[in-house]
């Protein structure tokens, strides 16, 4: 048994909550507090009713989340709201959750995550979202048909895209999880020529092959599983916590 309070203390100050600037509606953090013990913690990227239920079930007293429970936005506390509130608190379940901070980590974040599981070399951060640089770049050392497998098969997902030429070198290619197709202008004018992304976007595409650009999308759901599963180990080593990770894909 770990208390709350210093779960969240070592979660906010490793990955910096008060100083990262996010949409309002993160609320990263501490976002429903519990008994102030933790006996296990369930690790998921989505707040949904289902997740919560899941963590439930599998005996956990704290959710980390990537996505927290107030991306609805400012609502009256009714309906199906209610419901996931109310679930929370008659089951002694903390949510705690971290958004742009987590994909920004520069080793239990989304991208670096990513960037490693790809093998890249000479990692920097990259990807500027609202004036924070929260994805990575670095060196593939094989083809751009051979980053594209690699990338189907860290995520476990298709990967879906445009590729110019899978036989020619990848070089210094971008990664930024989750929805940030619309950053494909930046990254032409940085100089990449090849771009991996999470969600689908019907527009980027036709951008790519405006700029002659290589445009790889694996998920928006499957990029974010790997900065919740690193704060998993963290917690495990830190604290000797058993962990679960709640897997609740939205085929996006």
């Amino acid at each position: 048994m770990t208390s709350l309070n210093e779960i969240t203390n070592l979660l906010d100050s490793t990955l910096r909550i008060a100083e990262v600037k996010d949409a309002s509606v993160a609320i990263n953090g501490l976002q429903v507090e519990n008994n102030g013990s933790v006996t296990k913690v369930a690790l998921a990227v989505d707040g949904s009713q289902k997740t919560i239920e899941d963590a439930i079930a599998a005996g956990a007293d704290l959710l980390v989340l990537h996505h927290g429970i107030y991306w609805c936005g400012l609502r009256p506390m009714t309906g199906w709201f209610k419901k996931k509130i109310t679930t929370c608190l008659e089951h002694n379940l903390a949510i705690y959750s971290a958004h742009l901070p987590l994909d920004l980590h520069p080793e239990l974040g989304n991208n670096a995550c990513i960037a490693k599981a790809l093998g890249l070399t000479d990692c920097s951060p990259e990807v500027d979202y609202h004036g924070v640089l929260i994805g990575q770049s670095g060196e593939f050392a094989g083809t751009v048909g051979e980053l594209r497998e690699r990338f189907a098969a860290i995520c476990g997902s298709p990967v879906t895209g445009r590729v110019e030429d899978s036989k020619a070198p990848a070089g210094r290619v971008a990664v930024c999880s989750g929805g940030a197709g619309d950053v494909i202008y930046q990254m032409h004018a940085k100089g990449y020529r090849t771009y991996l992304t999470g969600e689908e976007n019907h527009w980027v595409v036709n951008a790519a092959a405006d700029l002659g650009m290589n445009i790889l999308f694996a998920g928006h759901y499957a990029t974010e599983t790997f900065g919740v599963k690193a704060l998993g180990e963290l917690l495990k080593e830190k604290f000797g916590l058993p962990t679960v990770f709640i897997d609740n894909p939205t085929g996006m």
